[in-house]
């Protein structure tokens, strides 16, 4: 059972990087940066990093997916155990989002992090079924982010999300007048303009994340009045091309050789993540001053 599924992953990862590679080098960027190389020819130079970001995005992809499990566990039991209180804190809640056919577990590692850090009120929020359509998601977002409003005071909160749930808020703050509750939104590997990926999608929300989309046309602007910032990485297995998770109006941050599930656990990018958000409060704190 443990060998079928480690090599069941390990097939996964080797046809969406095939994929993501046969589009990269064939891609206009490519051609202008490396002219007649093939992906292969500076391999012995450069080609090790990839091939180090290949197997840990593999390790991610298998602890993601135990954590799905776990979440999925854990949700059996929430019924009957005691709500935690929330705490009292200076920062706005933070909402994490999770992505496509995944629960909100598998943003623990980001949530740990936070809390180490002093962040107190922080929500993980599963979206369902995952055959629904983003709007049907971005409502239940607004529901969820109205409970943490009334549970902590907050005026605002700071929405952290992953691939498809930067969609998620971003519909919320655009579309479902969204705006005046969210102070800050910070979006991992998220496909603002779709992923070629998803023409191989038949569910109704990834069918909206196929590039040209009627849902992505209606949603493709910045989001007014919010500080965005949109962390993409150049080795993304599931956004193709990669440029499609900048955000027009963001602040657009690249990464590289960390794949589309290690944005979750990497250091650098939670790196960014903490600096995003000191930032914020610093010009918070500052407005109450004034």
């Amino acid at each position: 059972m443990l060998c079928t599924f480690l090599s069941l992953t390990l097939i996964y990862l080797i046809i969406v990087y095939s994929i993501r590679w046969y589009e990269f080098s064939n891609s206009n960027e490519y051609k202008e940066k490396y002219g007649g190389k093939t992906i292969f020819s500076d391999f012995q130079k450069e080609g090790y990093k990839s091939l180090i970001a290949f197997i840990l995005e593999y390790v991610y992809v298998i602890a993601h997916l135990i954590l799905l499990v776990a979440d999925y566990i854990i949700s059996v039991f929430q019924s009957i155990t005691p709500k935690s209180i929330s705490l009292q804190d200076t920062q706005n809640p933070i909402i994490l989002i999770h992505g496509y056919m995944m629960r909100g577990l598998v943003m623990y590692p980001i949530k740990k992090r936070l809390n180490k850090d002093g962040y107190k009120n922080i929500y993980l929020f599963t979206y369902s079924p995952p055959w629904k359509s983003i709007d049907d998601f971005s409502f239940q977002l607004k529901d969820k982010i109205e409970s943490v409003k009334k549970e902590t005071g907050a005026e605002n909160v700071d929405l952290i999300c992953h691939s498809m749930g930067g969609l998620i808020a971003l519909n919320y703050i655009n579309n479902l007048d969204g705006t005046k509750n969210i102070n800050r939104l910070i979006a991992l590997g998220t496909p603002f303009g779709g992923s070629k990926l998803w023409s191989f999608s038949i569910g109704r929300c990834g069918k909206e994340m196929k590039p040209g989309s009627e849902f992505l046309k209606k949603l493709n602007v910045s989001p007014a009045g919010i500080k965005a910032t949109a962390i993409y990485t150049t080795f993304d297995e599931m956004v193709i091309p990669y440029e499609y998770s900048k955000l027009e109006g963001a602040d657009n941050i690249e990464m590289n050789y960390i794949g589309h599930v290690g944005l979750l656990f990497d250091k650098r990018a939670y790196k960014i993540i903490r600096e995003v958000l000191k930032t914020s409060l610093s010009s918070q704190n500052s407005l109450l001053q004034n």
